[in-house]
């Protein structure tokens, strides 16, 4: 790699070439920069300026560190003044996205940083959006992806371009920028954070970086070429598994097909079906294990929207539809019926002495006297618990319906009848042990579960 600590115009020139060989942007669009205040971004903002391409800038506060967070708001928005150009920011409670999305602090900066940017670029007629990774970026990329586990296009590093998103600063390593800056005399806000090891990221680089380079002082270089050969290897076994898409992926409406039979025995079936049926979301590991010749007919994988069956000869991709949940409300113990969504329910209270108990899981019989009106029926939930007839222990009901081998397409079926938060019957299959009728029993309330065909 060329290194440019003393011809800034050989930077220049090897900016404009990267972005003429990437096709990264058209005579006359404006690009929407992402600025931190970091050196990066601040050089990706000087180059565009010193090239004379239209951009305007945009600043995420993400909120994470008090008052330097303030301070690189204010930063960027002079640059901005300096430049002329059109300034855009935005505050985002990163920590509370976070908890609610279930995510990492950096992957909820990150989404919120994509979205946000987008919205702006749609909004104002913008033509692309630019971040400022470079290559250094791009070799850490790889290697947390190889220590997560990671196929061929994880081994690549960082696209210079993924739909209206660019990274014009790929073809230069951090030294070439920090040089370039220095040389102009520009000024740039640090983040202290980054010399902190808790994130996976800075780990990589303050830690594992550095010893690669004592094996290897070339080390940031010869990543850029090696990530440069991948990306040339990976387009070409997309190329074959595009020839291999129109050979076996067949569409039926909102079914998809897969012709299993022309892959099974080839060793590198389990690469290309993940190739293949990564939009739908489903992994190499799942993948691997249906290819095993024991894998029975009927075996069900599913991903966060689809739900794949293996048959005979083929594998079965349905759409995974999560209806709205309807909620009834059962207000007294009168005799009653109740139509539900999968079926009916009848509802009635006798005295003890005159019932018989049936053995038969879509009929509960319940304590009345144990129960608090009104009663609610709903769909199960993630989180719901219960303690099985029989049992002195609660049981997840996610972790009972695995127990009962209850295929996923059936759970949506599957129905509770809660006395305030406490659920007393999982519908057609068990009662709550606290609320079964005993010696002591005087009026039993019978609710019985008439499924539709």
């Amino acid at each position: 790699m060329v290194r440019y600590k003393n011809n800034h115009r050989s930077l220049l020139t090897a900016f404009l070439a990267f972005i003429r060989e990437q096709n990264l942007i058209e005579e006359g669009e404006t690009t929407l920069l992402a600025v931190s205040g970091g050196v990066d971004s601040v050089a990706m903002s000087a180059l565009f300026y010193e090239v004379k391409l239209s951009f305007a800038l945009a600043h995420c506060h993400f909120g994470l560190r008090g008052t330097s967070s303030d301070q690189d708001a204010v930063f960027v928005r002079k640059l901005a003044q300096q430049y002329g150009v059109k300034f855009y920011t935005r505050s985002f409670n990163t920590l509370a996205y976070a908890r609610s999305k279930k995510l990492s602090i950096q992957m909820a900066a990150r989404a919120l940083r994509y979205q946000w940017l987008e919205e702006l670029r749609t909004d104002y007629r913008l033509h692309k959006i630019a971040t400022a990774h470079h290559v250094n970026d791009s070799f850490e990329t790889l290697l947390i992806n190889l220590t997560k586990g990671t196929g061929i296009a994880g081994l690549r590093g960082i696209a210079p371009r993924q739909g209206k998103v660019i990274r014009p600063l790929l073809f230069a390593d951090k030294a070439s920028l920090i040089a370039y800056v220095q040389g102009k005399q520009l000024a740039w806000q640090e983040d202290g954070s980054n010399a902190q090891n808790h994130y996976i990221r800075n780990c990589i680089r303050n830690q594992v970086i550095p010893v690669l380079k004592t094996i290897n002082p070339n080390l940031i270089a010869t990543s850029r070429l090696a990530m440069a050969r991948l990306g040339q290897i990976e387009a070409i076994f997309q190329e074959h598994v595009s020839v291999i898409r129109q050979q076996i992926l067949r569409q039926d409406g909102e079914k998809y097909y897969v012709n299993i039979q022309h892959v099974r025995d080839m060793p590198w079936a389990a690469v290309v079906l993940e190739a293949l049926l990564k939009p739908f979301g489903f992994h190499f590991a799942q993948l691997s294990r249906l290819l095993n010749p024991q894998t029975q007919c009927g075996k069900m994988i599913a991903s966060a929207h689809y739900q794949l069956y293996v048959d005979r000869s083929k594998w079965i991709i349905i759409p995974y539809i999560h209806h709205p949940s309807p909620c009834y409300t059962i207000a007294t113990s009168a005799t009653q019926t109740l139509e539900i969504q999968h079926g009916i329910l009848k509802m009635q209270a006798t005295p003890s002495a005159r019932y018989t108990l049936l053995p038969d899981a879509r009929i509960a019989a319940l304590d009345l006297a144990k129960l608090s009106f009104p009663l609610t029926v709903r769909r199960w939930q993630p989180g719901d618990f219960f303690y099985p007839l029989g049992m002195q222990q609660r049981k997840k009901l996610s972790d009972f319906l695995v127990d009962c081998k209850v295929p996923r397409p059936n759970k949506e079926a599957i129905y509770v009848m809660l006395s305030g938060a406490e659920v007393v019957w999982v519908m057609g299959y068990r009662i709550t042990d606290r609320f079964k009728i005993t010696h002591t029993t005087q009026m039993v309330y019978e609710a019985r579960l008439i499924l539709r065909e």
